[in-house]
C-alpha cells in the first residue's frame, strides 16, 4: 500500500549560463517540508523502469527567485509567513546570498535575503512560482564548506522529489538508509547512506530509490535512478 503525502508543484523560465566542473552537464538559471509521517514501498513501475537514454547528462537549473534589489522576480506571488530560525547558508546553495532555516515545517530551506535585514522570501520548491515573506533575527553567515545538494530533482522515471529540511520523524529502514528526498507526493524516497547522496562520477548524475516504513521495515535494494534535472538556488 502506498501513503501519500501531499507536496507543491509547479514550473520556471530559464536562461542558460556557464556549467560548473562537472563534464557535459548542462546549466540553466531560473528567473524565478514538513517530512512525511508514514511509509511506502517502492512502486513495481520504478523497480521494472528501464531508462530509454542512460547516458544522457544530467541538467543543473539554478533557480533565482528575487532580483538583484531582493525584490520578488516577475510573476512570484508572495505571502506572509512565520519566525523563522537557526538561518544559514543554505546546503542548496551555489553561492552566497541564499540561506536554509528552521523549522522544517516552515518550508523555509530556500530563502533569499531582501533589503530588510530581518526578511527573508523562501520559495516553495523548485517548481513553484510562489514565495513566503519570512521574518528571522538568527543569521549565522558561517560557509557550510561542503558539496550543495539538489533543492529538488526529476529522475528519469518522471518523479519530482524535493530535498528533507530538517525534521526527526521520517520512517526508515531496516539497512539504515535514510530519506533524503520525497518522490511523487511521498511516495517513494531518494535514499542516503555512507556515500555520496549524488553519484556525480559521470555527467549523469545516479541516486538510489527505495522504500520507507515507519517500523523500519526490511526492503528489496533501492533502485539506481538517473537524474534528469537538479535543482539549485543561486542569487541574482
Amino acid at each position: 500500500m502506498i501513503v501519500v503525502v501531499v507536496l507543491a508543484g509547479g514550473i520556471y523560465v530559464f536562461r542558460t549560463v556557464n556549467a560548473p566542473d562537472t563534464p557535459g552537464v548542462v546549466v540553466q538559471t531560473v528567473g524565478t517540508s514538513a517530512p512525511p509521517v508514514t511509509g511506502s514501498t517502492i512502486t513495481t513501475a520504478t523497480r521494472e523502469f528501464v531508462d530509454p537514454d542512460p547516458d544522457q547528462p544530467t541538467k543543473v537549473v539554478n533557480v533565482t527567485a528575487v532580483d538583484k534589489s531582493g525584490n520578488p522576480a516577475a510573476d512570484y506571488r508572495v505571502a506572509d509567513g512565520v519566525e523563522v530560525a537557526n538561518c544559514r547558508p543554505s546546503s542548496s546553495a551555489v553561492d552566497e546570498g541564499v540561506l536554509g532555516c528552521l523549522p522544517g515545517g516552515a518550508r523555509a530551506d530556500v530563502c533569499w535575503t531582501t533589503p530588510s535585514p530581518r526578511v527573508l522570501l523562501c520559495g516553495d520548491g523548485p517548481w513553484t512560482r510562489s514565495l513566503t515573506r519570512n521574518t528571522t533575527d538568527q543569521i549565522d553567515l558561517t560557509p557550510l564548506n561542503e558539496q550543495a545538494q539538489p533543492w529538488g530533482m526529476e529522475l528519469a522515471n518522471g518523479a519530482k522529489c524535493h530535498r528533507r529540511n530538517g525534521g526527526s520523524h521520517w520512517p526508515g529502514r531496516a539497512d539504515g538508509l535514510e530519506g533524503a528526498y520525497s518522490c511523487d507526493e511521498g511516495a517513494e524516497f531518494v535514499l542516503r547512506g555512507a556515500a555520496p547522496l549524488t553519484d556525480r562520477t559521470k555527467p549523469a548524475w545516479m541516486v538510489k530509490v527505495g522504500g520507507l516504513s515507519v517500523d523500519n521495515a526490511s526492503f528489496p535494494p533501492p533502485v539506481d535512478m538517473r537524474v534528469v534535472t537538479a535543482y539549485f538556488a543561486a542569487s541574482p
